[in-house]
This record gives structure tokens, C-alpha cells and sequence, in this order.
């Protein structure tokens, strides 16, 4: 069961980092690792880093992928995003978080949703 969720996962991050780039986001890194855990995609448009946390999905049995961002979760991606601003010494840049929920259907297809500062 680990590695299904892990697969769906990957498969999710390659969708996600495929509509950015659709979007015209340029993408900086994707599975950022540090001390403080991983982000799945850094990414850039418009002068703002967006720090995006991907939400993959089977089913709803569990909850809306956004339900998944707990308040734990939202204070480790922080702590990311300041240690890879330090560690690349960005300056003159906003920055985001953002996170995009997939959610993959019976008939192989998906519903995806992008959602803007999400906190």
C-alpha cells in the first residue's frame, strides 16, 4: 500500500509541475530536501516564488487533499521556504504557498485544483 501511494504521489507531482509550466511558471526545483523535510515544488512567475505543496488522491475516503495541510504541515513548509531563501541567498522576490489538489477519477482522468496562498 506504501508504494500505491507513493507511485500516485510521483504521478501527481508530474501532473502538478506540468500545469504550472502550462501556466507559464518557470520551475525552480522540484522534492526540495532540507533539515526541515521536503517541498514538492519551488517554482517562479511574475517575481514570487511559490512554495507548492501537491495533494494527490484515489478517492475522497480520507478527506479533500486540502484537508491534509495541517497546521503542522503549514509551519514545516515555512521553515523550508526560509531555509532555502537563506541557502540561496534570494533577495528582491515575494513569496507564496500554494497547493495543488489532484484528485484522479474512475475513467482515467483527473480534477485538479490550484489553489493561491493557501496560507
Amino acid at each position: 500500500m506504501k508504494k500505491y501511494n507513493k507511485d500516485i504521489g510521483n504521478y501527481g507531482e508530474i501532473i502538478a509541475k506540468n500545469f504550472l509550466i502550462r501556466h507559464h511558471y518557470k520551475i525552480l526545483c522540484c522534492n526540495y530536501r532540507c533539515p526541515f523535510g521536503e517541498i514538492d515544488i519551488i517554482c517562479l512567475k511574475d517575481n514570487i516564488i511559490s512554495f507548492v505543496e501537491v495533494k494527490s488522491r484515489c478517492y475522497l475516503k480520507f478527506g479533500n487533499p486540502f484537508d491534509a495541510i495541517t497546521n503542522s504541515k503549514k509551519n514545516r513548509i515555512r521553515n523550508i521556504c526560509r531555509w532555502y531563501i537563506s541557502k540561496n541567498m534570494i533577495k528582491n522576490y515575494n513569496f507564496r504557498f500554494d497547493v495543488i489538489s489532484i484528485i484522479f477519477l474512475d475513467d482515467n482522468t483527473y480534477d485538479i485544483k490550484f489553489l493561491e496562498n493557501a496560507f
